[in-house]
């Protein structure tokens, strides 16, 4: 109580005292805001901007605390770079400021009556303390003649001089250059630092790409700029579009917004992609214009992975592998039949072996059925009601669609063209068919024919080839790992195998929460944009590895567009500013 006493009196005759000082001796000078870019780019670069401070209880390997006076207080922000220059051991390094900016008033404590007098009550006081600032700098690594960053095994001694980095060193140390235009360099948009990487560069697309963030967070425009600028460098793109947003790519951005930010911050112009096809399920709908209708052949997909698909028993599965050759037999000798009328003519299409059509009659079939137990027949009866569920959708080969064609995977295979399957109508299981058959079938082309060469039947050299596939957790969950193995099994070995062949996969979520662990593994560039919720937020961040924990804090506050992004081919995590799309998408939510 005797301390309370003092704290209270003090603060009374030091709150009268202020009141009768000059206000021209005693505020704080007051610093011009709009010449803040011009410190920084001119005498700053050669100044001091704060010191590095005694470590603190809680500390690390990878971090130190800077101070920084009250007259530098502004230049002190997250996200910009610095260089420390350690006198004592002859070393400078290369830092980045994660933490703060922290406020402590000078002379007196930030929680003493003085203090709380002057932040409550500043109508009726004329002085207030002065302050400085204080927060933690990441140390990326030390530098080597000012020029090269490598690791370090030792951190900036206190009284060490920290200085803002100059802006046009940093795009060389970050490794931030190529002909893939990403974004700006977070901190750094007025000095219009781009970020950018190498088509060429294997440590980019091909080692497979996740895209994570929340609605309203820039997910969609990232994936769209990553399609864009793939088309651009030559690669094939094909889209598996769950919600029917990217079918209008062939048209130039329409939005006032974006345009602006493309023009003044980027000096682009609205642009759709010039070689550019929507295919849609013979029974779906689409906005696109003139899309082309397809199908899928059942016979082209592994039984097993079609079994994990539509989730059958292992009843289920001997009577599907039982009608699967009853079938085939039955469509063979039929066309050796009608081989046999035409005088021996050969076919020029490489035969179906199969349809789902096939496969219902056979479960129809009175003949095959009276030769079935009954627990057989049951099983038969349980299978033909799913294989139906797949005839509704349009998307696999029935009578009903016959005329329709089968989707050219030559066709997706060119390069500079963007293929968008619009199957934002067609159930999950029919669009999980879908997917599946076009990452195998694109994969045995891969496997076929190197990058460069003609493809057999074409007269088109293959080439790299992107596959973005949207809601990836509507395909494999976190929820159904278990029962879709095979499924995953497949997909596993088509990332590890394809990207060594230049087939990447760009894996796309809104809740990273429902990906399974397997696959947050195939994803080795992250764009990491806002992610609050916790169960979302978690696993994103348990999987990736390199990023200084004081990042993490900011994932959540980022705006849309802003993301964290990682990868073996960029020297360190960075915040990036992404580029406004130049081609329409539809904002379906």
């Amino acid at each position: 109580m005797n301390n309370e006493k003092v704290q209270n009196q003090e603060g009374e005759e030091m709150e009268n005292q202020h009141e009768t000082t000059s206000p021209e001796t005693n505020q704080e000078p007051i610093v011009d805001s709009s010449r803040e870019e011009q410190i920084i780019n001119s005498t700053l670069l050669d100044g001091v901007l704060g010191y590095i401070n005694f470590d603190g209880g809680s500390v690390d390997n990878t971090t130190s605390g800077a101070m920084v006076s009250a007259e530098r207080r502004r230049l002190f922000r997250r996200d910009v770079y610095v260089g420390i220059k350690d006198n004592e051991q002859n070393v400078e390094f290369l830092g980045r400021i994660v933490e703060g900016p922290f406020h402590s008033p000078h002379e007196i404590g930030s929680d003493s009556a003085i203090t709380r007098t002057t932040v409550l009550h500043p109508e009726r006081t004329k002085f207030r303390p002065s302050y400085f600032v204080y927060g933690t700098i990441e140390v990326l690594g030390q530098l080597v003649n000012g020029e090269r960053l490598i690791p370090t095994p030792t951190r900036p001694r206190p009284y060490s001089e920290i200085f803002i980095f100059p802006p046009d060193r940093l795009k060389s140390l970050l490794e931030i250059d190529g002909d893939i235009l990403i974004g700006h360099l977070m901190g750094y948009e007025e000095q219009k630092i781009e970020v950018k990487s190498n088509s060429d560069n294997k440590n980019f697309l091909p080692r497979n790409v996740g895209i994570f963030g929340t609605v309203g967070s820039g997910k969609s425009n990232t994936t769209q700029m990553l399609i864009e600028e793939a088309t651009i460098a030559g690669w094939a793109v094909v889209v598996i579009d769950v919600e029917g947003e990217y079918v209008k790519m062939n048209e130039p951005n329409d939005r006032i917004d974006m345009n602006h930010i493309l023009h003044n911050s980027f000096n682009l112009q609205p642009m759709g992609v010039s070689n550019f096809r929507t295919y849609v399920p013979s029974s779906g709908d689409s906005e696109a214009t003139n899309p082309l209708r397809f199908k899928v052949p059942i016979s082209q997909l592994e039984m097993s992975v079609i079994g994990d698909i539509i989730d059958i028993s292992d009843a289920q599965f001997r009577m599907f592998e039982t009608i699967v050759e009853r079938a085939s037999n039955t469509r063979q000798q039929n066309q050796s039949n009608r081989l046999g009328a035409l005088g021996g003519q050969q076919s020029t299409t490489h035969p179906i072996p199969y349809t789902l059509q096939n496969l219902i009659d056979t479960l129809n079939d009175q003949d095959f059925l009276r030769n079935l137990n009954g627990t057989e027949r049951s099983t038969a009866s349980v299978l033909r009601s799913k294989l139906w569920s797949f005839a509704r959708s349009g998307m696999l080969d029935i009578n009903s669609n016959s005329r329709v064609d089968y989707l050219p995977i030559n066709e997706l295979l060119v390069g500079g063209r963007l293929s968008v399957l619009d199957v934002a109508e067609t159930d999950d299981r029919s669009r999980n068919i879908a997917i599946a058959y076009v990452l195998q079938s694109l994969f045995e082309k891969v496997i076929e024919t190197p990058v460069g060469e003609i493809i057999p039947g074409t007269s088109t050299p293959r080439p790299k080839i992107l596959v973005v596939i949207e809601e990836v957790h509507t395909f494999v969950s976190r929820q159904s790992v278990g029962k879709m193995k095979a499924v995953l099994d497949n997909l596993q070995t088509i990332s590890r195998r394809g990207r060594k062949r230049w087939m990447s996969l760009a894996l796309v979520s809104q809740q990273p929460g429902h990906v399974p662990d397997e696959l947050f593994e195939l994803a080795n560039t992250r764009f990491i944009h806002q992610l609050k919720s916790a169960s979302n937020l978690a696993p994103v961040k348990q999987s990736t590895g390199g990023v200084h924990e004081a990042l993490w804090t900011n994932v959540p506050a980022l705006g849309p567009g802003q993301c964290l992004l990682t990868g073996s081919v960029f020297k360190n995590p960075i915040f990036v500013n992404v580029r406004p799309a130049r081609s329409k998408r539809l904002l379906t939510s």
